[in-house]
């Protein structure tokens, strides 16, 4: 009992202690959501809804009826993206996939990047389809898509050439 009598001035220090965390205008502060919206409305609208969601799954890619609205549904998607989370998102789920991307959705993709100021992925866009395509398949995609290069100025990787390393060796190691 002596015992427990000793211990209750140190619980009665822990329970009159003033509150940490109070309510200051810096802890109440709403931040920005993903990608700096400050509404996220604008970034949830653009994810499919669970209609949408069981389409795209229901869709073939590989048969010629499913294919035009699968091009469509990514071409929407990528004239419409507002920021480059959304557009990587995109990216990510076509290359993901069994196919080789339309043309279009291809142009869209690079207007998309160049929207954005992301230079180095549109650069990416055209190392994934270098990727994707057979080599005759990914020529013919150059030269469609080339005044589009050109006037955005997007090299192939190829183009960028070769890049030393900065250090070979450890300090310690160099002569």
């Amino acid at each position: 009992m002596t015992r427990f009598l000793r211990l209750l001035p140190a619980v009665g220090r822990i329970a009159a202690r003033p509150r940490v965390f109070r309510a200051t205008p810096s802890l109440t502060r709403t931040y920005a959501g993903p990608a700096g919206h400050d509404n996220l409305d604008t970034t949830v609208k653009n994810y499919p809804n669970e209609d949408d969601l069981a389409r795209l799954y229901e869709l073939d890619p590989g048969s010629k009826a499913d294919y035009g609205i699968y091009v469509q549904l990514w071409r929407k998607h990528f004239q419409e993206c507002e920021d480059d989370f959304e557009l990587e998102r995109g990216l990510n789920h076509i290359f993901a996939t069994d196919w080789v991307p339309s043309i279009e959705v291809i142009e869209d993709a690079l207007r998309a990047a160049r929207r954005h100021n992301q230079f180095a992925t549109a650069v990416r866009i055209l190392e994934a389809l270098e990727n994707k395509a057979d080599k005759g398949e990914y020529q013919g995609y150059l030269n469609q898509l080339k005044p589009l290069l050109e006037e955005y100025g997007i090299p192939e990787k190829k183009d960028l050439g070769q890049f030393k390393k900065v250090l070979d060796l450890p300090f310690w190691m160099r002569a």
